[in-house]
């Protein structure tokens, strides 16, 4: 009886320093003397600070977590492969009235490292972090950069605010028989094109915007990417992918707005973009934008009448 009264006291004994263990493990939390091979959890600190968008966070697969805007949320890393490299994918969506949620944009894919040091997020003592906002998910074109455009010289025009007059008559011509090309293939009226294009750059294939819009159609880098346009200061290329991307939105919209609205619509939507128009559920209320919209239909239906 007496050996079993040893065995059960070693027995309690050996469960106690077990729960001990368990309650003392959370204080190994990327602590300032916690040495990487102590290390067996960590914390990761992810923090939306989008103007718009809701996120959607996937860590090592696990989740996904759903974080609103101004929201921040910490992820528990655990088990012997805390330290090392660890994978992050992050989504972000609109609410829409009409449609429902809609992603914006491409998916965020992030491999970050966990060494078992100690960072200062707006979330406390972590051991990784990362502050989304708007410009993760604006995805930039592969075949250019805009701040080297900028540094070779070319011209940064002021979007919205050209005067509607040529600034190179030698290229009238030729552009104006790119325009007539670009209208037949995407039946698009050639004077609603040039209107655009009088409006966006007037006609300065060299602009390039404070916002990193580039060429005749002030094409962003994200829309030459999506439509394929490699060389935006060649005019052929710009006015091919500025008709384009101008044609995809004339009929975005087609089944949810009447045809009378469809070139509204298409025009707040080129210069403001795709996301404003589902957010507000029709033209956006930025005056710049409504401001764009009347400038280029009153050169349009002018050069209509001539």
């Amino acid at each position: 009886m007496f050996p079993n009264l040893l065995l059960l006291r070693l027995i309690y004994t050996l469960c106690v320093v077990f729960v001990l263990f368990l309650l003392l493990l959370p204080c190994s939390v990327a602590s300032p003397g916690t040495s990487p091979g102590d290390l067996l959890y960590s914390e990761v600190a992810i923090i939306n600070n989008t103007s718009s968008f809701q996120l959607e966070v996937t860590i090592d697969g696990m989740g996904p977590s759903v974080m609103e805007l101004g929201q921040a949320e910490r992820f528990v890393l655990r088990g012997k492969e805390t330290i090392g490299e660890h994978q992050l994918v992050a989504k972000a969506y609109v609410s829409t009235k009409h449609i429902g949620r809609r992603q914006i944009g491409r998916e965020r894919t992030i491999i970050f490292q966990i060494t078992g040091e100690v960072q200062d997020s707006p979330e406390g003592k972590v051991g990784w972090y990362k502050v989304f906002t708007e410009k993760d998910f604006l995805p930039q074109s592969p075949y250019f950069s805009t701040a080297g455009y900028r540094q070779s010289g070319c011209k940064v025009s002021n979007k919205g605010h050209f005067p509607a007059k040529y600034q190179d008559n030698l290229n009238k011509d030729h552009i104006h028989c790119l325009i007539r090309r670009a209208s037949k293939k995407y039946e698009i009226p050639a004077a609603l094109l040039i209107a655009v294009i009088e409006v966006e750059s007037a006609f300065n294939c060299k602009a390039v915007s404070p916002r990193g819009a580039i060429g005749l159609m002030q094409l962003m880098p994200d829309t030459c990417t999506r439509f394929d346009v490699r060389k935006p200061f060649d005019p052929q290329e710009n006015v091919e992918g500025g008709s384009k991307y101008l044609s995809y939105l004339l009929n975005q919209w087609a089944l949810r707005f009447p045809s009378s609205q469809r070139l509204e619509l298409a025009l707040a939507a080129y210069n403001a973009g795709e996301g404003n128009i589902e957010v507000h559920g029709g033209i956006p209320p930025f005056e710049e934008t409504k401001k764009y919209v009347r400038e280029v239909l009153k050169r349009y239906r002018s050069l209509e009448k001539t």
